[in-house]
C-alpha cells in the first residue's frame, strides 16, 4: 500500500504524487523530521507546505476501495 500524507494545503498526497511534484519542480524539499516522517516543502510560488504521514487506518477510511465484479 502506498503511504499517504496530509498536507497543510488541505489535500492528501500519495508518495508517488509527492515525487511527481518534486520531479516537475513544483515542490522543493526544505527539511524533514525522520522520527515523525513529517516534511516541509517550498512551492514554486515560494510558499511553505507541511506534509504529515496519515496513519494506515485513517488513510484506508478516506481512500475509496476498489470493487471487483464477477
Amino acid at each position: 500500500m502506498n503511504a499517504r500524507y496530509s498536507c497543510s494545503d488541505g489535500q492528501q498526497y500519495s508518495e508517488v504524487e509527492i515525487w511527481e511534484r518534486l520531479e516537475d519542480g513544483i515542490w522543493r524539499v526544505c527539511c524533514w523530521n525522520s522520527e515523525t516522517g513529517e516534511e516541509w516543502m517550498e512551492t514554486d510560488d515560494g510558499e511553505l507546505v507541511h506534509l504529515a504521514p496519515v496513519p494506515d487506518e485513517q488513510s484506508r477510511q478516506s481512500t475509496p476501495s476498489e470493487s471487483t465484479f464477477n
